[in-house]
Protein backbone atom coordinates (compact mmCIF):
# COMPACT_ATOMS: atom_id res chain seq x y z
CA UNK A 1 0.00 0.00 0.00
CA UNK A 2 3.02 2.27 0.97
CA UNK A 3 4.07 1.90 -2.82
CA UNK A 4 1.12 2.69 -4.13
CA UNK A 5 1.18 5.89 -2.43
CA UNK A 6 4.44 6.60 -3.43
CA UNK A 7 3.42 5.96 -6.78
CA UNK A 8 1.20 7.95 -7.14
CA UNK A 9 2.60 11.09 -5.16
CA UNK A 10 5.76 10.95 -8.63
CA UNK A 11 3.09 10.76 -11.02
CA UNK A 12 0.88 14.10 -9.26
CA UNK A 13 4.58 15.30 -9.18
CA UNK A 14 5.71 14.74 -12.74
CA UNK A 15 3.08 16.06 -14.36
CA UNK A 16 3.12 19.30 -13.37
CA UNK A 17 7.20 19.45 -13.91
CA UNK A 18 6.07 17.94 -17.74
CA UNK A 19 3.90 21.03 -18.45
CA UNK A 20 6.93 23.63 -17.10
CA UNK A 21 9.33 22.15 -19.38
CA UNK A 22 6.96 22.23 -22.20
CA UNK A 23 6.39 25.82 -21.57
CA UNK A 24 9.81 26.18 -21.02
CA UNK A 25 10.90 24.70 -24.60
CA UNK A 26 8.12 27.24 -26.45
CA UNK A 27 9.80 30.21 -24.05
CA UNK A 28 13.39 28.96 -24.92
CA UNK A 29 12.43 28.55 -28.51
CA UNK A 30 10.94 32.01 -29.12
CA UNK A 31 13.85 34.44 -28.63
CA UNK A 32 16.23 32.40 -30.72
CA UNK A 33 13.37 32.67 -34.04
CA UNK A 34 13.35 36.15 -33.19
CA UNK A 35 17.09 36.73 -33.18
CA UNK A 36 17.31 35.34 -36.74
CA UNK A 37 15.12 37.91 -38.54
CA UNK A 38 12.19 38.49 -36.66
CA UNK A 39 10.45 35.65 -37.90
CA UNK A 40 10.52 31.23 -38.53
CA UNK A 41 11.44 30.13 -42.36
CA UNK A 42 8.08 28.62 -42.83
CA UNK A 43 5.43 29.07 -42.29
CA UNK A 44 5.77 33.00 -42.08
CA UNK A 45 4.71 35.25 -39.36
CA UNK A 46 4.76 39.56 -39.90
CA UNK A 47 3.48 42.54 -38.19
CA UNK A 48 2.88 45.78 -40.14
CA UNK A 49 3.66 48.13 -39.24
CA UNK A 50 7.26 46.59 -38.40
CA UNK A 51 7.78 49.27 -35.79
CA UNK A 52 5.01 51.11 -33.78
CA UNK A 53 4.76 53.84 -31.27
CA UNK A 54 3.64 52.77 -27.88
CA UNK A 55 0.03 52.27 -27.99
CA UNK A 56 -0.21 52.28 -31.60
CA UNK A 57 -2.06 49.23 -33.59
CA UNK A 58 -0.67 47.08 -35.40
CA UNK A 59 -1.55 43.30 -37.01
CA UNK A 60 0.51 40.31 -36.14
CA UNK A 61 -0.15 37.87 -38.97
CA UNK A 62 0.85 33.57 -38.90
CA UNK A 63 -0.06 31.93 -42.44
CA UNK A 64 0.80 27.74 -43.05
CA UNK A 65 -0.24 27.25 -39.63
CA UNK A 66 -1.34 23.75 -39.19
CA UNK A 67 -5.32 23.48 -39.38
CA UNK A 68 -7.70 22.14 -37.24
CA UNK A 69 -5.32 21.75 -34.56
CA UNK A 70 -5.02 24.06 -31.31
CA UNK A 71 -2.88 27.17 -31.58
CA UNK A 72 -1.51 29.14 -28.93
CA UNK A 73 -0.41 32.37 -28.98
CA UNK A 74 2.57 33.52 -26.46
CA UNK A 75 3.44 37.21 -26.40
CA UNK A 76 7.14 38.11 -24.71
CA UNK A 77 7.16 41.59 -23.57
CA UNK A 78 10.77 43.58 -23.30
CA UNK A 79 11.10 42.31 -20.11
CA UNK A 80 11.09 38.64 -20.79
CA UNK A 81 7.84 38.16 -19.36
CA UNK A 82 5.77 35.96 -21.52
CA UNK A 83 1.92 35.40 -21.17
CA UNK A 84 -0.07 32.80 -23.51
CA UNK A 85 -3.38 32.75 -25.56
CA UNK A 86 -5.42 30.20 -27.08
CA UNK A 87 -6.63 30.58 -30.28
CA UNK A 88 -8.19 27.46 -31.07
CA UNK A 89 -7.71 25.57 -34.41
CA UNK A 90 -8.14 27.79 -37.79
CA UNK A 91 -9.75 26.15 -41.30
CA UNK A 92 -7.09 28.50 -43.30
CA UNK A 93 -4.06 28.44 -41.47
CA UNK A 94 -3.93 31.79 -41.19
CA UNK A 95 -4.43 34.32 -38.02
CA UNK A 96 -4.62 38.18 -37.87
CA UNK A 97 -4.67 39.74 -34.84
CA UNK A 98 -5.02 43.54 -34.03
CA UNK A 99 -2.34 44.12 -31.21
CA UNK A 100 -0.31 47.17 -29.48
CA UNK A 101 2.55 47.53 -27.05
CA UNK A 102 1.79 49.18 -22.84
CA UNK A 103 5.26 50.33 -23.16
CA UNK A 104 8.89 51.10 -25.75
CA UNK A 105 10.59 47.95 -26.21
CA UNK A 106 10.82 44.54 -28.60
CA UNK A 107 7.47 42.10 -28.19
CA UNK A 108 7.62 38.92 -29.80
CA UNK A 109 4.74 36.53 -30.94
CA UNK A 110 5.03 32.89 -30.92
CA UNK A 111 2.72 30.61 -32.46
CA UNK A 112 2.69 27.11 -31.19
CA UNK A 113 0.25 24.04 -30.44
CA UNK A 114 0.90 20.37 -29.41
CA UNK A 115 3.25 18.34 -32.02
CA UNK A 116 1.04 15.61 -34.02
CA UNK A 117 2.23 12.41 -32.41
CA UNK A 118 2.28 13.67 -28.35
CA UNK A 119 0.00 16.53 -27.52
CA UNK A 120 1.79 16.67 -24.38
CA UNK A 121 4.50 18.05 -26.17
CA UNK A 122 4.49 21.91 -28.29
CA UNK A 123 6.04 23.14 -30.99
CA UNK A 124 6.75 26.62 -32.38
CA UNK A 125 5.24 27.02 -35.61
CA UNK A 126 5.53 30.78 -36.11
CA UNK A 127 7.44 33.67 -34.14
CA UNK A 128 7.45 37.55 -34.98
CA UNK A 129 8.70 40.18 -33.29
CA UNK A 130 7.94 44.39 -33.05
CA UNK A 131 9.81 47.56 -31.77
CA UNK A 132 8.13 49.66 -30.24
CA UNK A 133 9.40 53.23 -29.01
Amino acid sequence: MKQLIKKRDLLTQFIPVAVIAAVAAVLLVAPALAAKGGHAAAPPCTISPSTAAVGQVYVVSASGLPTSTAINLWVTDPNGNTSGSPLGSTPTGTFNLNESSSFAGQWTYTFSGPTKNNASTTVVYASCSVDSY
